[in-house]
Protein backbone atom coordinates (compact mmCIF):
# COMPACT_ATOMS: atom_id res chain seq x y z
CA UNK A 1 0.00 0.00 0.00
CA UNK A 2 2.71 2.46 0.99
CA UNK A 3 4.60 1.73 -2.26
CA UNK A 4 1.64 2.98 -4.29
CA UNK A 5 1.34 6.11 -2.17
CA UNK A 6 5.05 6.78 -2.51
CA UNK A 7 4.94 6.24 -6.28
CA UNK A 8 2.02 8.66 -6.52
CA UNK A 9 3.47 11.52 -4.48
CA UNK A 10 7.20 11.11 -5.14
CA UNK A 11 8.91 12.03 -8.40
CA UNK A 12 12.08 13.81 -9.51
CA UNK A 13 10.56 17.27 -9.37
CA UNK A 14 11.20 19.60 -6.46
CA UNK A 15 7.45 19.89 -5.87
CA UNK A 16 7.02 16.12 -5.71
CA UNK A 17 9.81 15.75 -3.18
CA UNK A 18 8.34 18.52 -1.07
CA UNK A 19 5.01 16.69 -1.02
CA UNK A 20 6.77 13.47 -0.02
CA UNK A 21 8.68 15.25 2.74
CA UNK A 22 5.38 16.63 4.01
CA UNK A 23 3.92 13.11 3.96
CA UNK A 24 6.81 11.86 6.15
CA UNK A 25 6.32 14.76 8.55
CA UNK A 26 2.64 13.87 8.83
CA UNK A 27 3.59 10.26 9.60
CA UNK A 28 5.98 11.36 12.37
CA UNK A 29 3.41 13.81 13.74
CA UNK A 30 0.70 11.15 13.99
CA UNK A 31 3.03 8.61 15.61
CA UNK A 32 4.21 11.15 18.16
CA UNK A 33 0.77 12.57 18.96
CA UNK A 34 -0.88 9.17 19.31
CA UNK A 35 1.81 7.76 21.60
CA UNK A 36 3.09 10.68 23.67
CA UNK A 37 1.25 12.00 26.72
CA UNK A 38 -0.82 14.02 24.28
CA UNK A 39 -2.69 10.90 23.16
CA UNK A 40 -2.07 7.91 25.45
CA UNK A 41 -4.30 6.47 28.17
CA UNK A 42 -4.47 7.63 31.78
CA UNK A 43 -2.40 4.82 33.34
CA UNK A 44 0.67 5.35 31.20
CA UNK A 45 0.26 9.09 31.50
CA UNK A 46 0.25 8.90 35.30
CA UNK A 47 3.38 6.73 35.37
CA UNK A 48 5.29 9.26 33.27
CA UNK A 49 4.01 12.24 35.26
CA UNK A 50 5.09 10.54 38.51
CA UNK A 51 8.60 9.85 37.20
CA UNK A 52 9.03 13.41 35.96
CA UNK A 53 7.73 14.85 39.22
CA UNK A 54 9.98 12.60 41.31
CA UNK A 55 12.98 13.77 39.32
CA UNK A 56 11.96 17.41 39.69
CA UNK A 57 11.97 16.91 43.48
CA UNK A 58 15.28 15.07 43.31
CA UNK A 59 16.83 17.95 41.36
CA UNK A 60 15.98 20.22 44.29
CA UNK A 61 18.29 18.14 46.48
CA UNK A 62 21.12 18.44 43.97
CA UNK A 63 21.38 22.24 44.18
CA UNK A 64 24.44 23.64 45.95
CA UNK A 65 22.28 24.85 48.82
CA UNK A 66 18.83 23.17 48.87
CA UNK A 67 16.23 25.42 50.42
CA UNK A 68 14.63 23.95 53.57
CA UNK A 69 10.94 23.41 52.99
CA UNK A 70 11.22 23.34 49.20
CA UNK A 71 8.96 21.17 47.06
CA UNK A 72 5.84 21.01 49.24
CA UNK A 73 3.43 21.44 46.33
CA UNK A 74 5.29 18.84 44.28
CA UNK A 75 5.20 16.33 47.12
CA UNK A 76 1.45 16.82 47.56
CA UNK A 77 0.97 16.31 43.81
CA UNK A 78 3.22 13.24 43.84
CA UNK A 79 1.11 11.58 46.55
CA UNK A 80 -2.09 12.55 44.72
CA UNK A 81 -0.90 11.05 41.44
CA UNK A 82 0.28 7.87 43.11
CA UNK A 83 -3.04 7.44 44.90
CA UNK A 84 -4.67 7.44 41.47
CA UNK A 85 -2.02 5.20 39.92
CA UNK A 86 -2.18 2.45 42.53
CA UNK A 87 -5.87 1.89 41.76
CA UNK A 88 -4.83 0.20 38.52
CA UNK A 89 -4.44 -3.57 38.74
CA UNK A 90 -1.19 -5.04 37.37
CA UNK A 91 0.35 -1.67 36.45
CA UNK A 92 2.75 -1.73 33.52
CA UNK A 93 5.46 0.26 35.32
CA UNK A 94 5.99 -1.83 38.44
CA UNK A 95 8.84 0.38 39.68
CA UNK A 96 6.59 3.37 40.34
CA UNK A 97 5.93 2.46 43.97
CA UNK A 98 9.66 2.33 44.74
CA UNK A 99 10.22 5.62 42.91
CA UNK A 100 7.53 7.34 44.99
CA UNK A 101 8.58 5.96 48.37
CA UNK A 102 12.31 6.44 47.74
CA UNK A 103 11.68 10.08 46.76
CA UNK A 104 9.44 10.68 49.78
CA UNK A 105 11.93 9.03 52.13
CA UNK A 106 14.76 11.26 50.89
CA UNK A 107 12.51 14.32 51.13
CA UNK A 108 11.36 13.48 54.67
CA UNK A 109 14.91 12.88 55.91
CA UNK A 110 16.09 16.20 54.47
CA UNK A 111 13.20 18.23 55.89
CA UNK A 112 13.47 16.57 59.30
CA UNK A 113 17.17 17.46 59.46
CA UNK A 114 16.12 21.08 58.96
CA UNK A 115 13.25 20.96 61.48
CA UNK A 116 10.64 21.46 58.76
CA UNK A 117 7.08 20.31 59.39
CA UNK A 118 6.12 17.33 57.22
CA UNK A 119 2.66 16.70 58.68
CA UNK A 120 1.14 17.42 55.24
CA UNK A 121 2.50 14.04 54.09
CA UNK A 122 0.01 11.25 54.91
CA UNK A 123 1.19 8.92 57.68
CA UNK A 124 1.29 5.84 55.45
CA UNK A 125 3.84 7.59 53.23
CA UNK A 126 6.18 8.33 56.11
CA UNK A 127 7.06 4.70 56.72
CA UNK A 128 10.54 3.60 55.74
CA UNK A 129 9.84 0.56 53.61
CA UNK A 130 12.46 -1.46 51.76
CA UNK A 131 13.10 -0.18 48.25
CA UNK A 132 15.15 -1.60 45.42
CA UNK A 133 16.13 1.90 44.39
CA UNK A 134 17.30 5.04 46.16
CA UNK A 135 16.60 8.72 45.62
CA UNK A 136 18.06 12.03 46.70
CA UNK A 137 21.74 12.75 46.21
CA UNK A 138 25.11 11.15 46.82
CA UNK A 139 28.70 12.37 46.67
CA UNK A 140 31.02 11.07 43.96
CA UNK A 141 34.76 11.43 43.65
CA UNK A 142 36.40 12.67 40.48
CA UNK A 143 38.59 10.11 38.76
CA UNK A 144 42.26 10.66 39.52
CA UNK A 145 43.48 8.82 36.43
CA UNK A 146 40.87 9.75 33.90
CA UNK A 147 41.81 8.01 30.66
CA UNK A 148 38.74 8.92 28.63
CA UNK A 149 40.94 10.35 25.88
CA UNK A 150 42.41 6.88 25.42
CA UNK A 151 38.92 5.36 25.42
CA UNK A 152 37.54 7.87 22.92
CA UNK A 153 40.45 7.70 20.49
CA UNK A 154 40.47 3.89 20.65
CA UNK A 155 36.91 3.51 19.36
CA UNK A 156 36.38 3.16 15.62
CA UNK A 157 33.42 1.97 13.58
CA UNK A 158 34.18 -1.45 12.13
CA UNK A 159 32.36 -3.43 9.47
CA UNK A 160 34.44 -6.59 9.89
CA UNK A 161 33.27 -9.21 12.36
CA UNK A 162 34.14 -12.78 13.26
CA UNK A 163 31.56 -15.57 13.51
CA UNK A 164 31.96 -15.75 17.29
CA UNK A 165 28.62 -15.16 19.00
CA UNK A 166 28.03 -12.60 21.74
CA UNK A 167 26.39 -14.22 24.76
CA UNK A 168 23.15 -12.94 26.22
CA UNK A 169 24.96 -12.41 29.52
CA UNK A 170 27.53 -10.16 27.83
CA UNK A 171 24.81 -8.24 26.00
CA UNK A 172 23.06 -7.63 29.32
CA UNK A 173 26.29 -6.33 30.89
CA UNK A 174 26.94 -4.10 27.87
CA UNK A 175 23.48 -2.54 28.11
CA UNK A 176 23.80 -2.17 31.89
CA UNK A 177 26.97 -0.14 31.36
CA UNK A 178 25.37 1.87 28.55
CA UNK A 179 22.56 2.81 30.95
CA UNK A 180 24.95 5.29 32.58
CA UNK A 181 23.91 7.62 29.74
CA UNK A 182 21.93 10.65 30.95
CA UNK A 183 18.41 11.27 29.70
CA UNK A 184 16.00 14.20 29.77
CA UNK A 185 14.50 14.47 33.27
CA UNK A 186 15.84 10.95 33.96
CA UNK A 187 12.83 9.53 32.13
CA UNK A 188 15.00 6.77 30.60
CA UNK A 189 12.85 6.40 27.51
CA UNK A 190 15.43 4.43 25.53
CA UNK A 191 14.65 0.78 24.80
CA UNK A 192 17.03 -1.71 23.20
CA UNK A 193 16.06 -4.69 21.04
CA UNK A 194 19.10 -6.96 20.74
CA UNK A 195 18.58 -9.22 17.74
CA UNK A 196 20.73 -12.39 17.94
CA UNK A 197 18.52 -14.46 15.64
CA UNK A 198 20.65 -15.36 12.60
CA UNK A 199 17.73 -15.39 10.16
CA UNK A 200 16.40 -12.04 11.37
CA UNK A 201 19.88 -10.50 11.18
CA UNK A 202 19.97 -11.60 7.52
CA UNK A 203 16.56 -9.99 6.97
CA UNK A 204 17.66 -6.68 8.50
CA UNK A 205 20.83 -6.65 6.40
CA UNK A 206 18.76 -7.17 3.24
CA UNK A 207 16.29 -4.52 4.33
CA UNK A 208 18.90 -1.83 5.07
CA UNK A 209 20.90 -0.84 2.01
CA UNK A 210 23.64 0.71 4.14
CA UNK A 211 24.80 -2.74 5.30
CA UNK A 212 25.91 -3.98 1.88
CA UNK A 213 29.34 -5.60 2.08
CA UNK A 214 29.42 -5.77 5.90
CA UNK A 215 30.47 -9.01 7.55
CA UNK A 216 27.48 -10.56 9.26
CA UNK A 217 27.33 -9.19 12.83
CA UNK A 218 26.60 -11.41 15.82
CA UNK A 219 24.02 -8.96 17.11
CA UNK A 220 22.07 -6.01 15.80
CA UNK A 221 20.79 -3.54 18.37
CA UNK A 222 17.71 -1.53 17.50
CA UNK A 223 17.72 1.51 19.77
CA UNK A 224 14.28 3.05 20.22
CA UNK A 225 12.57 5.66 22.36
CA UNK A 226 9.28 5.05 24.18
CA UNK A 227 7.08 7.95 23.08
CA UNK A 228 4.80 7.32 26.08
CA UNK A 229 7.41 9.16 28.17
CA UNK A 230 7.27 12.46 26.31
CA UNK A 231 4.78 15.12 27.27
CA UNK A 232 3.98 17.61 24.55
CA UNK A 233 4.91 19.18 21.23
CA UNK A 234 7.96 20.88 22.76
CA UNK A 235 9.51 17.45 23.37
CA UNK A 236 8.94 16.14 19.84
CA UNK A 237 12.69 15.90 19.13
CA UNK A 238 13.83 14.79 22.59
CA UNK A 239 13.47 11.11 21.72
CA UNK A 240 16.33 11.54 19.24
CA UNK A 241 18.47 13.42 21.75
CA UNK A 242 17.96 10.75 24.42
CA UNK A 243 18.45 7.96 21.90
CA UNK A 244 21.54 9.55 20.36
CA UNK A 245 23.25 10.00 23.71
CA UNK A 246 22.46 6.37 24.57
CA UNK A 247 23.81 5.12 21.23
CA UNK A 248 27.17 6.81 21.85
CA UNK A 249 27.34 5.29 25.31
CA UNK A 250 26.44 1.92 23.82
CA UNK A 251 29.34 2.18 21.35
CA UNK A 252 31.79 2.93 24.17
CA UNK A 253 30.30 0.14 26.26
CA UNK A 254 30.72 -2.39 23.45
CA UNK A 255 34.31 -1.29 23.01
CA UNK A 256 34.92 -1.81 26.74
CA UNK A 257 33.94 -5.47 26.20
CA UNK A 258 36.23 -5.73 23.14
CA UNK A 259 33.23 -5.92 20.83
CA UNK A 260 33.42 -4.04 17.55
CA UNK A 261 30.46 -1.99 16.40
CA UNK A 262 29.12 0.44 13.84
CA UNK A 263 26.10 2.77 14.22
CA UNK A 264 23.63 2.64 11.36
CA UNK A 265 21.31 5.51 10.46
CA UNK A 266 17.64 4.67 10.50
CA UNK A 267 16.11 7.40 8.34
CA UNK A 268 13.10 5.24 7.77
CA UNK A 269 10.05 5.33 5.58
CA UNK A 270 6.77 4.22 7.13
CA UNK A 271 6.83 0.81 5.45
CA UNK A 272 10.42 0.23 6.62
CA UNK A 273 9.38 1.12 10.17
CA UNK A 274 6.57 -1.38 9.90
CA UNK A 275 8.83 -4.17 8.63
CA UNK A 276 11.39 -3.71 11.40
CA UNK A 277 8.68 -3.35 14.04
CA UNK A 278 7.15 -6.63 12.88
CA UNK A 279 10.48 -8.44 12.63
CA UNK A 280 11.72 -7.42 16.10
CA UNK A 281 8.30 -7.13 17.79
CA UNK A 282 8.77 -3.42 18.45
CA UNK A 283 5.53 -1.62 19.41
CA UNK A 284 4.64 1.34 17.22
CA UNK A 285 4.79 3.54 20.33
CA UNK A 286 8.57 3.07 20.28
CA UNK A 287 10.30 5.40 17.82
CA UNK A 288 13.24 3.71 16.09
CA UNK A 289 16.26 5.99 16.51
CA UNK A 290 19.18 3.96 15.15
CA UNK A 291 20.66 0.52 14.63
CA UNK A 292 24.04 -0.66 15.92
CA UNK A 293 25.67 -3.72 14.38
CA UNK A 294 28.23 -5.49 16.56
CA UNK A 295 30.46 -8.53 16.83
CA UNK A 296 33.85 -9.73 17.96
CA UNK A 297 36.96 -8.98 15.86
CA UNK A 298 38.57 -11.67 13.72
CA UNK A 299 42.04 -10.90 15.07
CA UNK A 300 43.57 -8.75 17.81
CA UNK A 301 43.87 -5.97 15.25
CA UNK A 302 40.93 -4.94 13.10
CA UNK A 303 40.37 -2.81 10.03
CA UNK A 304 38.36 0.42 10.15
CA UNK A 305 38.06 3.57 8.07
CA UNK A 306 40.35 6.41 9.19
CA UNK A 307 37.42 8.88 8.99
CA UNK A 308 39.43 12.10 9.25
CA UNK A 309 37.79 14.69 11.49
CA UNK A 310 37.28 18.34 10.65
CA UNK A 311 39.76 20.77 12.14
CA UNK A 312 38.50 21.72 15.60
CA UNK A 313 38.66 25.41 14.62
CA UNK A 314 35.99 24.67 12.01
CA UNK A 315 33.44 23.43 14.54
CA UNK A 316 34.27 25.45 17.67
CA UNK A 317 32.87 28.95 18.17
CA UNK A 318 33.74 31.05 21.20
CA UNK A 319 30.98 33.36 22.41
CA UNK A 320 32.68 36.05 24.47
Amino acid sequence: MFGKIKQYIYNKTKFGRTRYLNYLYQYDLKQYFDNSLMGIGEEKKLATQIRLLAHAIEKGFSLSVPKPGFGKKKIIELVYLYEKYKLYKNPEDDQIRDVVFATLNAYIQFQKSNNIDISFIPEQYRQNGKNDIKAGTAYYKLLENNNFAEIAYARHSSRCFSKKSVSEYTIKEVIKLAQTAPSACNRQATRVYACINSHKIDEIMKMHGGLNGFDKPSVIFAVTGDLNLYQNEFERNTVYVDGGIFVMNLLYSLNAFNILSCPIIWGSEPDMDGKLEHLLEIPHSHKIVALVVAGYPKEKEYKAAISAKREVERILYYVR
